[in-house]
């Protein structure tokens, strides 16, 4: 039976700025404890400073994320195949032996591109996915139509898909992200040759189900949290505030939870930045925006609120707020198309509204007014969570039984 010796963590970025890149940092933190595993970090953006891990190697291309390089042609042509990461990522491999080395994937469409595919593939290493979003099959990496800010029902790569200015900023870049999914599911054929997938909810596979390879193996593993029993809201009734926690982008329904929040004249707190911002702080007097904060400071804004409103309008992936929320007795009320309802159990550990609907979500937020429920629903979701909780160790233990598995088939 072969053994894990090196495992080789890709990510776009060496630091966290969101989601995906946290957990490839967490996966670097969790095996780098492990003595007889080397652990190496392969990236292009890096501000290593902020996230450096003990007993992790660190290999970066120090490259620009490609639709924010000042040299507009150079991050065009690094995004759709990045020269220099193919170049960087196969002398990394040169160095190891693909019968004990496990590359896992998080994040590439921003920096790294599909070339590192190619690299891996052509080197015959063992190599598994994470689908944080869906740009293995959407252009734009989220089923999402930013200029109706609805969700997207078309079929990617389509002559519909195509033609359709569904990007966030212009046509321009929805031609330019066509290109690079064209070199992507075409010519390296990442969709047709992945084998192995992680899935981080049952939801999002669901979704990508008809644009991932049929004989793929996928092992569904939630993304892990920092939590802490002993962070347990204990008096909720006394609470006088609903919470939002994330990017301030339309996507994200920042602006659904000031519009619900002043209807009905209770206090919110909003903790995030983005581009959305100083509109939403002109036009909600009312809102308190703290900024972004970190995992620490949330928590305890979270141990202050009633109710978090997670109000998100496209399908997520499996976002952690939610989860943490839960993790210390905090209710939440989520939007019914994201992937966040697959950790809520409806008028058990929180609620779950129609997306989008402003009339719902205020009902579903005069519900938590109700301080019998309220208690009832933060013991529910601080007991449920902690039967079986979504920490670092269980996280490393699911992995690594997959790692071993992928290695010796």
């Amino acid at each position: 039976m072969k053994e894990i010796k090196n495992i080789v963590i890709v990510n776009d970025f060496n630091y966290i700025n969101g989601g995906a890149a946290k957990v490839a940092i967490d996966t670097a933190k969790a095996f780098s404890k492990n003595k007889n595993i080397n652990v190496y970090f392969f990236s292009a953006v890096n501000n290593i400073k902020k996230e450096e891990i003990e007993n992790v190697r660190y290999i970066c291309t120090n490259q620009k994320e490609a639709l924010k390089d000042r040299n507009i042609i150079r991050g065009i042509f690094n995004g759709i195949w990045n020269i220099k990461a193919k170049r960087e990522f196969q002398k990394l491999l040169n160095c190891l032996d693909k019968d004990n080395t496990i590359i896992h994937i998080h994040g590439w469409m921003k920096a790294l591109s599909s070339s590192i595919f190619y690299v891996a593939e052509k080197n015959k290493f063992k190599t598994v996915v994470t689908f944080h979003d869906y740009f293995s099959a959407c252009p734009n990496g989220g089923f999402y139509n930013y200029k109706k800010e609805e969700i997207c029902n078309i079929e990617p790569m389509k002559l519909k898909c195509i033609k359709c200015n569904c990007d966030s900023r212009n046509y321009f870049f929805k031609i330019y992200r066509i290109i690079r999914q064209i070199v992507q599911n075409n010519i390296i054929k990442i969709n047709q040759k992945i084998k192995y997938i992680v899935s981080i909810s049952d939801y999002s596979i669901n979704i990508l189900k008809d644009s991932i390879n049929k004989n793929a193996k996928i092992k569904r593993i939630y993304n892990p949290i920092q939590a802490n029993m002993e962070n347990r809201i204990e008096n909720i009734n006394e609470n006088k505030y609903y919470l939002f926690v994330g990017r301030l982008s339309k996507e994200k329904g920042a602006d659904l939870f000031c519009k619900a929040i002043t209807k009905l004249g209770y206090k919110g707190i909003v903790v995030g930045e983005g581009d959305q911002k100083q509109v939403l702080q002109k036009e909600y007097k009312n809102i308190e925006f703290v900024g972004w904060k970190n995992n620490k400071e949330i928590i305890e804004y979270m141990k202050k609120a009633r109710a978090l409103i997670f109000p998100s309008l496209w399908y997520e992936g499996a976002p952690l707020t939610p989860l943490e929320a839960l993790s210390i007795g905090l209710p939440c009320i989520v939007s019914d198309k994201c992937a966040a309802i697959e950790f809520i159990q409806e008028k058990i550990t929180g609620l779950i509204f129609k997306r989008n609907s402003i009339d719902d979500l205020i009902e579903k937020i005069e519900i938590c007014e109700n301080n019998e429920f309220l208690k009832e629903i933060s013991n529910n979701a601080y007991e449920i969570y902690w039967k079986d909780p979504l920490d670092e160790s269980e996280y490393q233990k699911e992995l690594e039984s997959f790692y071993l598995e992928i290695l010796n088939d």
